[in-house]
């Protein structure tokens, strides 16, 4: 891609749309993080491919790729090709639609856990209907989340999201919702084998940890889960909402070896399109196949989120051998980049990556575990972020940053670029290194 290290961006037009916006839609914007994003949250005009336009003019090489789900990019034809032909279909009946059997099949065949798929519309959707079915399975209520990872907004998980923060992570939550909710430090098995016992339904966790900063799981952890769930008989789940499809067709699980009860899916799997999904053991998931508890939903099973789910997920399957490789050698290669420029210009950031995910933290320069977390300087990052953005390099405010199938080697040449100059800009800062 050509012209995005334009470093005399202007926002006048985004600027002028966050004024008209906060004049009635709450905060500006349609989830809080958004709001964050320096100078200005940017409003997009267009998207093709991995390029973004926003109304400006100005372009960028997309790494935030709608927070993860875009996978193959922007309007990949296999998924465009799929939801036209779903929209001369109808939008929506009160039945099914024959590609819901066909995406449960599709996960079925790839990942290990999967006997059985039970669709919804978001990941949060999907964590509560994998909490709701490992305590029908087991007729327990008492649930073990770790700290610093993420399951949704609702309100008996939302707690322990931050270094040094165990209670409710927003205002407004019911602080008495997650009475039946133990937390745990991640990666730590041995507080795991002496807290987990008979009491508990359901041990939930990101088995890499990329909410977090894009850690992967320390040597025997995930492994000392899976021993101790099935000793107690807890039903062990993974959420794989970020790196379902994205680590590898199999998932995390599939990388790391190791396969929970349950996982719930998301992001990537739609290519775009809202989707949530509980992919199981026929043995836990026999409760929501015989129809004991209830699954509800209007827009369960939405028939152009399966028809690019289907659609995403072929193409994945069928170029695995090429797009995986690629997508993690591009994300270490983006990050050791970052190291570099961050030594030379002695600079206090730091980044990390797993798989084609990579985390960019500014006010540190070693960020070696979930611990680590808490000296991280947030404001720091955020104009760190900025500087990316001013050099045509689009991230997620807070410095989370995804590859797609797409990215070619000439736009990571062009991201290296944009990086240098970046890094180098923000030690100019004042206070900057």
């Amino acid at each position: 891609m050509q012209g995005c290290a334009d470093t005399r961006k202007v926002f006048t037009k985004s600027r002028e749309y966050r004024t008209n916006a906060l004049r009635h839609l709450s905060n500006g914007v349609s989830s809080t993080p958004r709001a964050s994003q320096r100078p200005v949250p940017v409003v997009i005009d267009s998207a093709a491919g991995v390029t973004l336009t926003d109304v400006d003019g100005n372009r960028y090489l997309d790494y935030a790729l709608g927070y993860g789900p875009l996978i193959l990019g922007h309007s990949p034809e296999p998924v465009m090709h799929a939801l036209r032909d779903a929209l001369d279909r109808g939008l929506r009946t009160a039945s099914v639609n024959s590609d819901e059997a066909a995406l449960a099949d599709l996960i079925a065949a790839n990942v290990p856990c999967a006997d059985r798929v039970a669709f919804v519309n978001t990941g949060t959707e999907a964590v509560q209907l994998a909490i709701r079915i490992a305590r029908a399975t087991t007729g327990r209520c008492r649930v073990a989340k770790f700290r610093c990872n993420y399951h949704g907004w609702v309100d008996d998980l939302h707690v322990g999201c931050s270094p040094g923060q165990d209670g409710p992570a927003t205002l407004g939550q019911d602080p008495r919702a997650s009475e039946m909710v133990t937390l745990l430090d991640w990666g730590e098995s041995d507080a795991a084998r002496q807290v987990l016992d008979d009491s508990f339904a359901a041990v939930i966790v990101e088995p890499a940890a990329i909410n977090a900063g894009c850690f992967a799981p320390p040597a025997g952890f995930l492994e000392t889960l899976r021993d101790v769930t099935r000793r107690h008989g807890i039903v062990l789940v993974f959420d794989e909402v970020i790196t379902g499809f994205r680590m590898s067709p199999g998932g995390a699980q599939a990388c790391y070896n190791v396969v929970p009860d349950m996982c719930v899916l998301g992001k990537a799997l739609g290519a775009g399109l809202p989707i949530g999904a509980v992919a199981g053991t026929d043995g836990v998931m026999d409760v929501v196949s015989s129809g004991r508890m209830l699954h509800r939903g209007t827009f369960n099973g939405n028939p152009l989120s399966m028809a690019a789910g289907v659609a995403c997920v072929s193409h994945l399957q069928e170029h695995a051998a090429r797009i995986y490789p690629r997508m993690e050698r591009f994300a270490q290669r983006i990050s050791a980049h970052i190291q570099h420029e961050a030594a030379r210009n002695a600079v206090a950031i730091h980044a990390r990556s797993v798989g084609s995910a990579l985390q960019v933290f500014a006010g540190v320069r070693r960020v070696d575990g979930i611990g680590d977390l808490a000296g991280i300087d947030r404001d720091a990052t955020l104009l760190l972020t900025e500087e990316l953005l001013r050099e045509g390099v689009f991230t997620l405010p807070r410095g989370l940053m995804y590859l797609s199938a797409i990215h070619t080697d000439e736009d990571i040449s062009t991201t290296l670029a944009a990086i240098t100059r970046a890094v180098r800009s923000h030690a100019d800062r004042p206070g900057g290194a």
